[in-house]
């Protein structure tokens, strides 16, 4: 970290001691503030819509390049490489500004720095409230362009409430749909069995494992819903081994999706998943995967 902030204020100096040292007027910077703000409007619009053609269009392609988000840094390249696989998951963005300031060491440098709060929306059905957030642009003109040449971006963030996918998925009531008794072949005359009850929100399931009619494996699960996140925390019990933490949404009427509870901050990116798939009342189609590739595909009947 220390080695960072010592960069930063060399990065400062040298941008000062390479450029017209004159002060500022109050004119000028009224006037240089305008023509800044606009390329912040347009960068934070990209970040809204989600367009990263739009927001690296306002950085300068240059290997001098830099942008830090949340302790991590990245060269113009691997914005791209970086950046545009994670835009391509979400939905959209909503930065509210809580105060911004615009520093002019001189008329060719600006340093834009604010605090905000961002709420990120994911096509998954998850969201991400990133509060508090601080940014810190530096901005230099080069052919009567701003360009942002050095970035920083550091928050805290949790997961809250989708407010795309909660408009039309009622998470309460598809839940519902895992109720009732399902069973699934998962070996030679082995089955498992999911017996699962509405409590209040949630759901009260027992679940176990029979070969030829005997009892080889059974535990307790409880589904219990998170208002918060608009999701669902799952808390498996096993007798033997097999007990887990997940979190699990609908991200259609009838698609649930389930990761472990340690991944929860960073779902897109969660090694194990699993999709549970409605066919029918009566038929789901669970799926597994691990690091992208397919572990099994089961199939339930009510």
């Amino acid at each position: 970290m220390k080695t960072r902030l010592l960069f930063l204020v060399l990065l400062i100096v040298s941008i000062s001691c390479g450029t017209n040292n004159k002060p500022v007027s109050d004119a000028q910077k009224e006037e240089i503030k305008g023509e800044v703000k606009e390329v912040v409007n347009t960068f934070l619009k990209g970040c809204e819509e989600v367009n990263l053609d739009m927001v690296l269009g306002t950085c300068l392609d240059s290997p001098d390049f830099v942008y830090i988000n949340n302790g991590y840094a990245f060269s113009y390249k691997e914005c791209v490489d970086i950046f545009k696989p994670v835009f391509s998951t979400m939905l959209n963005q909503k930065i509210t500004i809580v105060d911004e300031k615009y520093t002019f060491p001189d008329n060719s440098t600006v340093l834009y720095s604010n605090h905000c709060k961002g709420l990120t929306n994911y096509k998954d059905g998850h969201a991400i409230l990133q509060d508090p957030t601080v940014m810190l642009l530096i901005f230099k003109k080069i052919n009567d362009a701003w360009k942002i040449i050095y970035g920083v971006e550091s928050y805290i963030q949790q997961n809250v409430k989708n407010t795309e996918t909660s408009k039309e998925l009622n998470q309460v009531e598809l839940f519902k749909q895992f109720t009732g008794t399902w069973k699934a072949e998962v070996g030679k005359d082995t089955t498992f069995i999911w017996e699962g009850k509405s409590y209040g929100n949630g759901l009260d399931v027992n679940v176990k494992t029979e070969t030829k009619g005997k009892i080889i494996e059974e535990g307790k699960v409880i589904i219990s819903y998170d208002n918060k996140s608009d999701k669902y925390i799952q808390a498996r019990i096993m007798k033997g081994a097999g007990s887990l933490i997940g979190e699990m949404w609908f991200t259609s009427k009838n698609i649930c999706e389930a990761i472990y509870l340690q991944d929860i901050s960073n779902p897109e990116n969660a090694a194990s998943k699993w999709k549970f798939e409605f066919k029918s009342p009566n038929l789901m189609v669970q799926i597994v995967t691990e690091n992208g590739k397919l572990v099994s595909t089961t199939t339930f009947n009510r």
